[in-house]
């Protein structure tokens, strides 16, 4: 898995567990970048592979997950 791969599946559980904790709720892109460490310009490109692996969108302003990980993701 190459490093951007690792990033984005990182982002992915992030939004999993975020929404977990705040009842469905999709954490801003700036909490993205906060809780991992990147710019919020760098979470927009990630968000927008997302978007265009047809696993994200947007709606009403926010970025939601449209399916989830077909595999269990490890290490992260």
């Amino acid at each position: 898995m190459s490093a951007g791969a690792g990033r984005l599946e990182e982002i992915v559980v992030f939004i999993e567990g975020y929404a977990q904790k705040h009842g469905g709720q999709s954490p801003s892109l700036q909490e993205i970048g906060d809780a991992l460490g990147i710019s919020k310009a760098a979470v927009e490109k990630y968000a927008q592979k997302l978007i265009d692996q047809g696993r994200a969108c947007r709606q009403d302003g926010k970025f939601w997950l449209t399916q989830t990980p077909l595999f269990p993701i490890s290490g992260l």
